[in-house]
């Protein structure tokens, strides 16, 4: 089934859920095994999951949540609350409010984060973890970002992305101060988080069209900043089964994170996209698909 025949075929079901004082807002799809999928906390919302990941509505009741102050969820009264763990807590409290009792979670560059805080700190309640190019809270990769940023900065296809990156990180650009500067500046940079541009940009950006929240983006990152949570400690704790993937050419979660993942947690599975950057389901399907389809049908 295409991923349109899939859509009419599994309608979704919107949902709010009253939980550690927001307002958490979830979308439903399909039936069988429970899979929570998660997107950044920094404000892009779960929309691009739902077009990405609908096919697995086939086999599994899909679960794609907007973390607090992003898509349709609301926000904290206090900002200090925007960190990645508070939406690992939220991931909780939405399980308990559906009564499942386990629930598998797959999480996505900054949502890697969340996830690997859920299965640190819940682990009795999760089934199996999938990370795509995960960010890491405590552990940096900078030298590989930088080796990739200078790779590219001549090449045409991403000169323009490398000058609004650099600029960024290097404190030379101010933070987006409304929704609008941050779509903006995620339209200049998106080349970076591809292999090749030049053939999947379009579908990339189809994928990731909706709302944004320059709210979310600006208060995770103080707050994660803030409290500077170190997700290494416990993660030779992590019981369940899990899956790790990444892009060979990631730049913004170099396959040095992942590599790193794959030591420290026992149980676990690493499979290296060598044709992809940030978003290998993009770039990559059909290993992408074949590589998480046979994880998920395995016993847990």
């Amino acid at each position: 089934m295409s991923n349109e025949q899939i859509a009419t075929a599994f309608p979704v079901e919107d949902h709010s859920a009253a939980v550690n004082g927001i307002d958490l807002h979830y979308r439903v799809a399909g039936d069988g095994p429970v899979l929570f999928l998660v997107p950044p906390g920094w404000g892009v919302g779960s929309h691009y999951l739902q077009r990405g990941f609908i096919s697995l509505a086939e086999r599994h009741k899909l679960i794609f949540v907007d973390t607090r102050a992003s898509g349709r969820s609301s926000r904290p009264a206090d900002p200090s609350q925007m960190r990645s763990i508070d939406m690992a807590d939220d991931l909780e409290a939405l399980r308990i409010h559906l009564g499942f009792s386990k629930v598998s979670v797959l999480g996505h560059s900054n949502s890697g984060a969340i996830a690997l805080s859920y299965a640190e700190r819940f682990p009795e309640h999760l089934d199996k973890l999938i990370v795509s190019g995960s960010q890491v809270l405590g552990l940096s990769a900078s030298a590989d970002t930088q080796r990739i940023l200078q790779e590219r900065a001549t090449d045409p296809r991403f000169e323009a992305a490398v000058q609004a990156v650099s600029a960024f990180f290097g404190g030379q650009a101010s933070p987006p101060k409304d929704d609008e500067a941050l779509g903006a500046f995620i339209a200049r940079v998106l080349p970076l988080y591809l292999y090749q541009p030049e053939k999947t940009l379009s579908l990339l950006q189809q994928q990731l069209a909706g709302p944004i929240s320059s709210y979310a983006f600006n208060a995770q990152f103080a707050a994660d900043a803030a409290d500077r949570t170190d997700l290494t400690q416990a993660l030779n704790q992590i019981a369940a089964k899990t899956l790790i993937l990444v892009g060979r050419h990631d730049f913004i979660c170099p396959v040095a994170l992942s590599e790193h993942l794959h030591k420290r947690i026992p149980p676990s599975q690493l499979a290296i996209f060598e044709e992809s950057g940030h978003f290998p389901w993009l770039e990559e399907p059909e290993k992408f698909f074949a590589t998480l389809n046979d994880f998920l049908r395995r016993p847990a």
